[in-house]
C-alpha cells in the first residue's frame, strides 16, 4: 500500500521535474550534465541533440536511472540533490517492479 502511494505521489513530482528539464530553461539540463557527466564538455558535444527540448527530459530520466552508479562523480554535494536523485531512482525501481509483478 505504501509503495503504491509513494509511486503515485513521487510520480507527480517526477513528472513536474521532467517537464521542467524538457521545456524549461536549458541551464537546468546543463547544470545536471555538468554535475554528473564524466567529461561534461565531451558529453555535451556528443549528445547535443539530446540536450534540447524533449531530449533533455530523456537525459534527466537517464541520469536518474543510473544515479547510484555515477554518484561518486557528482560535483553538487548538497544533501537535497542527493536525496532528490535517490528518490527518483527508487521511483524507477518501484515502477519496474510493479511492471514485472503486474
Amino acid at each position: 500500500m505504501f509503495v503504491g502511494w509513494y509511486g503515485l505521489i513521487w510520480g507527480l513530482i517526477y513528472f513536474y521535474y521532467l517537464v521542467v528539464y524538457s521545456l524549461g530553461d536549458k541551464k537546468n539540463i546543463n547544470q545536471l550534465v555538468d554535475d554528473l557527466a564524466k567529461d561534461p564538455e565531451t558529453f555535451k558535444n556528443k549528445h547535443y541533440i539530446s540536450m534540447v527540448s524533449i531530449g533533455a527530459g530523456g537525459l534527466f530520466s537517464y541520469f536518474c536511472l543510473i544515479y547510484p552508479f555515477i554518484r561518486h562523480r557528482r560535483k553538487n554535494k548538497k544533501i537535497t540533490f542527493d536525496l532528490f536523485m535517490w528518490l527518483n531512482w527508487v521511483f524507477f525501481i518501484v515502477v519496474i517492479v510493479a511492471y514485472i509483478y503486474a
